[in-house]
């Protein structure tokens, strides 16, 4: 089965383009969005692209702790300079460069903001006369070997925002079937999944998505046995799963309750796992949310999961007070 690319990117650091195009086709307006592993602290070259194909072209990011962030564009006698100047806000954890482009207009904006606080901390800044961007460069910058530096992803995306996570499973997640347990990744419209509260319900879709793996789309890995598995299990960030037991009970008022896997990260029942720049997943749907058995752990599943969920979400403090009661023991929900 192919791969789908998730939300309209253009193209992905160590992917490439994602959709056939002519490579002298020049992209006019669009969101550059590259994210950073804090701190950044001494001047460095963070991208560079140089060619003399038909005509000299540079497309070049530095950054300097004084002069805050620069872009060089070349397209051949035509240069652009766009800076963000600095100092930048500095800390630890993951910040997030957006360069949008608007050449039709005349128009370019930078962003600099930390994904680490709430709400995020962010430096913008503007001008005009911003160069289009050959999909060629694109994808000569996304694929050649790049040195070690504090440049955990980049894309390009003709949205005016970056898009968005959505909840997703490795592809070798077993999930139950009514044929047993099978491989998320070898899972296809049609199948019939056991849902804990629906009865059996026949797949819509598997979608199989390529996305970027680290910084903020930083995957997790749930650690046996800590969850009700007997094996590691990889999922998104946003994806959702069910605990049960006396302290959910005492705590929240209900049987059971649903929480985000990126909440749970704390370095030993659950890692962020960012070992690879693009990782391969699936999207499942069913058409309404419904719970799946995946090696003993419940994972909410939905085409929407803003759509109404079978159990109660938790906030992020209050998993953190419920881990806390459980001794970062949590079981699933029966």
């Amino acid at each position: 089965m192919p791969y789908s690319f998730h939300q309209g990117w253009v193209a992905l650091s160590d992917r490439g383009l994602l959709n056939p195009a002519s490579p002298d086709t020049l992209l006019h307006q669009g969101l550059f969005v590259m994210e950073l592993a804090l701190p950044l602290q001494s001047a460095s070259l963070l991208l560079d692209h140089q060619s003399n194909i038909g005509w000299p072209r540079t497309f070049a990011i530095f950054h300097d702790p004084a002069t805050g962030i620069v872009i060089l564009h070349r397209q051949g006698k035509d240069v652009a300079r766009h800076v963000l100047p600095g100092p930048l806000p500095q800390g630890k954890g993951t910040a997030r460069l957006s360069f949008h482009f608007n050449a039709p207009a005349r128009h370019w904006s930078l962003c600099f903001e930390l994904l680490t606080t709430d709400p995020p901390l962010k430096i913008t800044a503007e001008g005009q006369n911003p160069l289009p961007i050959p999909l060629s460069d694109l994808q000569a910058l996304c694929t050649q070997p790049r040195p070690t530096s504090p440049v955990l992803w980049f894309g390009l995306t003709e949205g005016k925002a970056p898009p968005g996570t959505a909840p997703w499973i490795g592809l070798r997640t077993p999930v139950e079937t009514s044929l047993g347990p099978v491989l998320a990744g070898h899972l296809k419209p049609g199948d019939i999944l056991l849902t804990e509260d629906h009865g059996p319900i026949p797949l819509l879709a598997a979608q199989r998505l390529a996305l970027p793996a680290r910084g903020s789309f930083a995957p997790v890995l749930l650690r046996a046995p800590f969850f009700g598995q007997t094996q590691d299990l990889l999922v998104s960030a946003d994806q959702l799963l069910a605990i049960s037991g006396p302290e959910v009970e005492y705590l929240f008022g209900a049987d059971a309750a649903l929480m985000p896997a990126g909440a749970l990260v704390d370095g030993r029942t659950a890692l962020s796992d960012q070992r690879r720049a693009i990782t391969g997943s699936v999207a499942l749907d069913l058409g309404t949310p419904a719970l799946i058995e995946s090696n003993g752990c419940l994972l909410a599943i939905g085409q929407d999961q803003a759509a109404e969920l079978p159990l109660r979400c938790l906030q992020t403090y209050e998993v953190h007070t419920l881990m806390t009661l459980l001794g970062r023991s949590p079981r699933r929900a029966a």
